[in-house]
C-alpha cells in the first residue's frame, strides 16, 4: 500500500518539478536577470540608464497586464492555451532581444516577456500542484516558487560564465537557457491536457483543495486579507530590493562587486525563503507562520534602516529575500485554505500577483524623486508599510473564527 502510495506521488513530483521550471523562466530569467543584462546593453551603446528605467517599467507593466488577464480567465482549455503560448513567446522575445539594439524593438520585446511571465506566474502553480494532497500541498508550493530564485541563481552564473561582456550573447545565453526551462513546462501542460478528459477529474481536483476549518462565511474575508498582505509585500520589498545596489555605492565607496554581491544575495534569499517554507513542519499552520514570516521582513527593513556596516546591509538583502518568498508560499497556501475550487484559487491567485507588482510598482513610482533626494526616508516609509502588512497577517490569523474540527 505504501508502495503503491509512492508510485502515485511519483507523478506530482515531476509536475512540481516542471512547475518551478516555469517559474525560473518567468520571474529569474525574464525578470531578475534583465538588471545584469541591462548593464551589458548600456556598455555596448544600445541604451542609455534612462533607457533601462524604461525598459523595466515596461516589462512590469506588461507583466501586471499578463497576470490581471489571467485572473479573468475562466474556462480550463483557456488557461492552457494562454499558457502554451507564453511558453513559446518568451524564448521568442528574448531571441528578438539578441538581435534588435533599437529602443523600440527591446521596448517591444520586454513587452512580450513581461505579459508572458505574468500568465506563467499566475497559471502554473495550480497546474503544477493539482492532484497533490492538501497536506503536501505548502511544500509543493514552495518547491514551485523557489524556480525563481533558482533560475535568476543559474542565469546569473551562465551570464557571467558565457557572456561577461556581451549583450547579444547573454541574449542568446538566456533564450537558450529558457528554452530548456520551457521542455519539462510543455510535458506539464500536455499532462493537464490528458487529465481533462480523464473521466471524473473534476471532482478529484475539487478534492484536492482541502479546505481549512474555516467557517464557509469567513473564507473570503480571509482571501481578502491575504491578497491585501501582498499588496503590502508588494510595495514593502521595493526600499531595498530597488535600492539596496544605490545605498551600497554610497556608504561603501561604490564598489561594483558589492553592488552586484546585494542583488546575488536578494535572488539566494529568495530560495531560500522559498525552500524553507517548503520544509517547515505540517504542525506549524499556515496562518501562524505568515504574521511571523512578515516579523522577519520587518527586521530586515529595521537593519537596513540602521546599518552602518557593510556586512549588516548585505544581511538585510539576503532577509528581505527570505521574506518574500516565504510569504509568496505561504500565502499561495492560505489562499488554498480560503478558497472553494482550485479554479477559484488559481484566479484568485493571479489577482494577487497582479496586486503585489501594482504595489511594487505605485511605491517606487511615487517615492523616485524622493529616493534621489532621501533615500533614508524611503526606507522609513517602508518600514511602515511593513507594519501595516504584519497587522493585515494578525487579522487574517485571528479575525478569521474557525470553526471547529470534528
Amino acid at each position: 500500500m505504501t508502495q503503491k502510495a509512492e508510485n502515485n506521488l511519483s507523478p506530482f513530483n515531476l509536475m512540481v518539478i516542471a512547475g518551478g521550471c516555469a517559474t525560473a523562466m518567468g520571474l529569474g530569467i525574464a525578470r531578475f536577470d534583465f538588471g545584469v543584462v541591462g548593464r551589458l546593453m548600456i556598455g555596448d551603446g544600445w541604451i542609455s540608464t534612462t533607457g533601462m528605467g524604461d525598459l523595466a517599467g515596461l516589462n512590469l507593466g506588461a507583466y501586471l497586464l499578463g497576470s490581471l488577464q489571467h485572473s479573468q480567465i475562466r474556462n480550463q482549455k483557456n488557461v492552457i492555451r494562454m499558457l502554451i503560448f507564453a511558453i513559446l513567446l518568451l524564448p521568442l522575445s528574448f531571441w528578438l532581444e539578441a538581435f534588435g539594439s533599437n529602443f523600440l524593438w527591446q521596448a517591444a520585446a520586454r513587452i512580450c516577456a513581461g505579459f508572458a511571465a505574468g500568465h506563467l506566474i499566475s497559471g502554473i502553480p495550480t497546474l503544477a500542484l493539482a492532484g497533490l494532497p492538501a497536506r503536501h500541498r505548502r511544500r509543493g508550493s514552495g518547491l514551485v516558487l523557489a524556480g525563481g530564485g533558482i533560475g535568476a541563481l543559474l542565469g546569473a552564473f551562465a551570464l557571467g560564465l558565457f557572456a561577461p561582456h556581451s549583450a547579444m550573447i547573454a541574449w542568446v545565453v538566456l533564450a537558450l537557457l529558457t528554452m530548456a526551462f520551457a521542455l519539462p513546462v510543455l510535458w506539464l501542460l500536455s499532462k493537464s491536457i490528458q487529465a481533462q478528459s480523464a473521466p471524473g477529474q473534476s471532482q478529484a481536483a475539487e478534492s484536492s483543495t482541502g479546505l481549512s476549518a474555516i467557517k464557509p462565511g469567513n473564507r473570503w474575508r480571509v482571501a481578502v486579507l491575504v491578497v491585501g498582505g501582498g499588496l503590502l509585500v508588494g510595495a514593502g520589498q521595493v526600499p531595498i530590493s530597488l535600492y539596496a545596489p544605490i545605498v551600497v555605492a554610497q556608504k561603501f565607496g561604490g564598489a561594483a562587486s558589492l553592488s552586484s554581491n546585494s542583488l546575488a544575495l536578494l535572488g539566494l534569499g529568495s530560495t531560500v525563503g522559498a525552500l524553507t517554507a517548503a520544509f517547515l513542519p505540517r504542525r506549524w499552520p499556515t496562518s501562524l507562520m505568515l504574521p511571523l514570516v512578515s516579523c522577519i521582513g520587518l527586521l530586515a527593513s529595521m537593519l537596513f534602516f540602521f546599518g552602518d556596516e557593510v556586512s549588516i546591509i548585505l544581511l538585510a538583502t539576503f532577509l528581505i529575500g527570505v521574506w518574500m518568498w516565504m510569504t509568496a508560499t505561504l500565502t499561495y497556501d492560505r489562499l488554498g485554505d480560503c478558497l472553494p475550487s482550485p479554479e477559484a484559487h488559481r484566479r484568485v491567485w493571479a489577482f494577487m500577483v497582479s496586486s503585489a507588482g501594482f504595489g511594487y510598482a505605485c511605491f517606487s513610482f511615487s517615492f523616485a524623486h524622493l529616493a534621489s533626494t532621501n533615500l533614508n526616508l524611503v526606507v522609513l516609509v517602508g518600514i511602515g508599510v511593513l507594519v501595516l502588512q504584519l497587522i493585515m497577517e494578525l487579522l487574517q490569523r485571528f479575525g478569521s473564527s474557525e470553526a471547529p474540527s470534528y
